[in-house]
């Protein structure tokens, strides 16, 4: 089976060896770049920094140290990007969702800092704060779409089995490169998975395309349920 990855082109290549020790054929179409912004941290004591990805742990961790904050992570990939850096994880949740991750915070009280990007969803901010916390977002990098001239692009996914989303913005990705009806004509005969319930309703919401999803919302399980499917 032909799998096309779409994340940034690190990504792209992290993900690759997982896929191709499976027997799958990579094809690698990134629809994403990561840009890195400046950033301040506040000069206040936080009780708690929250990842949500590995991305946002790289952009942080590489320029800013941790004092004695508890760290919480959405999922194992971050942890253990987390843990790369020498630092330990307080608490991660058992299903790697945001909504999950607010469970965690009931009863607590104190300064959460969330590194993220540019275009995080608020819904996490939000739900820390109607639980008393005292909330701190923080922009560290941004994701923008890649494009590519049609042809080029409709060429690369010629023969592609299956498509991974990672993530709303690799949908919107592939919609700035192409028209809504070509997306749908493109990704019509393809297995389409989706990395979690937020990427699946995006695709379900701007596109009559039907996604799968993995019983959690890793690489691995990807892999899994790709290869029940071979």
């Amino acid at each position: 089976m032909k799998v096309a990855l779409t994340r940034t082109p690190e990504d792209v290549e992290k993900d690759r060896k997982t896929f191709e020790r499976a027997g799958f054929e990579v094809v690698a179409i990134p629809l994403l770049e990561e840009v890195p912004m400046d950033f301040e941290v506040p000069e206040l004591y936080f009780d708690f920094v929250v990842f949500q990805s590995a991305r946002a742990v790289r952009h942080f961790l590489s320029r800013h140290r941790l004092r004695n904050e508890k760290v919480l992570v959405v999922g194992e990939k971050t942890r253990r990007e987390v843990e790369s850096f020498g630092y330990e994880v307080w608490a991660m949740p058992e299903k790697y969702y945001g909504e999950e991750l607010l469970k965690l915070f009931k009863g607590l009280s104190g300064r959460v800092l969330v590194p993220r990007s540019a275009v995080g969803r608020e819904e996490l901010i939000e739900g820390l704060k109607s639980l008393g916390l005292e909330v701190y977002p923080l922009d560290i990098y941004a994701v923008r779409e890649r494009t590519y001239e049609k042809e080029e692009l409709l060429g690369k996914f010629e023969g592609v089995d299956a498509v991974v989303f990672a993530s709303p913005s690799a949908i919107k990705g592939l919609l700035a490169n192409l028209q809504k009806e070509e997306t749908e004509a493109l990704l019509k005969d393809k297995r389409v998975v989706c990395l979690g319930k937020t990427t699946k309703s995006f695709l379900e919401e701007h596109l009559r395309v039907k996604g799968l999803m993995p019983e959690k919302p890793t690489i691995e399980k990807v892999v899994e349920l790709l290869s029940s499917m071979a």
